[in-house]
């Protein structure tokens, strides 16, 4: 009994661990480039690099870690005022490399380790396709989420579509391929000791 009890506080501080561990590095990744004006893509957006290598290191598990960390990036760095469409927002920056990541597996295209080694070429897939998932979720949230089910009684909100992809689509790109190349290069043997212990 007494081993069934340490095993689950293990998992429990484990899970709690992993969980700060995310806040920290996507609040610092956010740190990074202070301040963003509104529907207006970063040149390097590290942060959405931050949450990938997050769900690549720990899984699915640290998602409430990333969205706790996206959440007070938007308060204390970005200046937020606390709306729902901040909190949709934040909660589709957490999906958008999760969705990534869980199609490349259900196509087989990538298990992202071979020989206990991340494969290069894989993530900068998961970093495009990652950043289309992230423009497409944060153009709906800010067009149709917002205008038709947050505020349906304001006036729609006008986005120049072409200009809102392309800068998002860049900066979503730069900043994942830069955040997990430089942090896959520092942490290659951690990483690889998490996958064994997940599988």
């Amino acid at each position: 009994m007494d081993k069934i009890t340490n095993i689950d506080k293990f998992n429990i501080s484990e899970f709690i661990v992993t969980n700060l561990v995310t806040i920290l590095v996507v609040y610092l990744s956010a740190l990074i480039f202070g301040s963003v004006k509104d529907l207006v893509g970063q040149p390097v957006w590290l942060q959405i690099g931050a949450v990938t290598m997050s769900y690549l290191l720990f899984g699915y598990r640290v998602f409430f870690g990333i969205f706790i960390g996206i959440l007070l990036s938007g308060y204390f760095v970005w200046g937020w005022p606390g709306s729902s469409l901040n909190w949709s927002q934040a909660f589709a920056g957490s999906i958008a490399p999760l969705l990534a990541i869980q199609t490349m597996k259900l196509f087989k295209l990538s298990s992202f380790y071979e020989d206990k080694k991340l494969i290069f070429e894989h993530i900068i897939f998961l970093a495009i396709l990652a950043a289309v998932y992230n423009t497409s979720l944060k153009l709906f949230v800010n067009t149709t989420f917002r205008n038709s089910i947050l505020y349906p009684d304001l006036p729609p909100r006008e986005i120049d579509i072409a200009s809102f992809v392309q800068s998002y689509f860049f900066g979503d790109i730069v900043g994942g391929v830069a955040f997990i190349f430089i942090l896959a290069l520092i942490v290659s043997p951690f990483m690889s000791y998490f996958r064994q212990k997940n599988n």
